[in-house]
């Protein structure tokens, strides 16, 4: 395994497109079986899995993309390290006009935010995509974020670390009042899924400005 490894980082650093497509499918067997090996060199094959996410060629990308959700899948927490890069490429392909990529961009931010840390996984999802400009990677952010709020529950999001709520709650105020439809309706969904709590009014006015309440 160790030697499979070498050879996929070798093969994802060939310009021949192919052998990044091979490279990137001994990660995913590697990531299936091999956990442990693959833990020892997380981030330089996190890294150079990400670099090809953004590769021109869109069977490259979408296998990268697909190798980025199983990594998510069975390491797991051992990803949190690796969050704010990975999640931030994904992010920004939401915005793709190819369907196919852009559905597994889904899959991949979904294996991600129901493995890693939840508090990790909020946060990055935050900082890879709430200020975008495309309202294709604000809306894919609202909605993964709100998937996680709501299985967390209301009573997880408002006892969160003062470091996660300092940044979620203005960042759902924001999404709450986006010029786009349907980040509006992820924003509000959150809002409505705490209000239920009966801090929700407390910690809101503490964390969102007057203005934009």
């Amino acid at each position: 395994p160790e030697a499979a490894l070498t050879e996929a980082l070798a093969l994802l650093a060939d310009d021949d497109w192919e052998k990044k497509i091979e490279g990137l499918n001994f990660v995913r067997c590697l990531s299936a079986y091999h956990a442990a090996v693959l833990t020892e060199k997380l981030h330089e094959t996190s890294l150079a899995v990400a670099q090809e996410v953004k590769n021109l060629r869109s069977g490259v990308s979408r296998a990268a993309v697909v190798c980025l959700g199983d990594l998510f899948t069975y390491l797991k927490k051992s990803m949190d390290q690796e969050l704010d890069n990975t999640v931030k490429v994904l992010l920004h392909k939401a915005g793709e006009s190819n369907t196919f990529i852009r559905e597994e961009v889904d899959k991949a931010l979904k294996a991600m935010v129901n493995n890693v840390t939840p508090a990790r996984a909020l946060c990055s999802l935050i900082n890879g995509g709430q200020s975008h400009l495309h309202t294709a990677v604000r809306r894919c952010t609202a909605q993964h974020m709100a998937d996680l709020v709501e299985r967390m529950g209301p009573e997880w999001v408002l006892s969160a670390a003062r470091a996660v709520s300092d940044r979620i709650f203005p960042a759902i105020a924001r999404f709450a009042l986006d010029s786009s439809q349907q980040t509006r309706y992820y924003g509000r969904k959150m809002l409505f899924c705490m209000m239920t709590h009966p801090d929700f009014d407390k910690t809101i006015e503490k964390y969102v400005p007057a203005k934009d309440l």
